[in-house]
């Protein structure tokens, strides 16, 4: 195998390493669920009962 295709073999290795990496991380800046509250499938009594549990 020659030094240029192992270059390119190598760097490819690299390229979609970084992408995976990149790709879940940003996947973890999601938060899914309700949790800034816009959540319409909660209903009112339980988000009271959400507020009181929390203090």
């Amino acid at each position: 195998m020659s030094a240029s295709l192992q270059t390119i073999i190598a760097l490819g290795i690299v390229v979609l390493a970084a992408t995976l990496l990149v790709r879940s991380w940003l996947k973890k800046g999601k938060q899914p669920g309700c949790g800034s509250g816009g959540c319409g499938a909660v209903s009112p009594e339980v988000k009271k009962l959400q507020a009181r549990l929390k203090r």
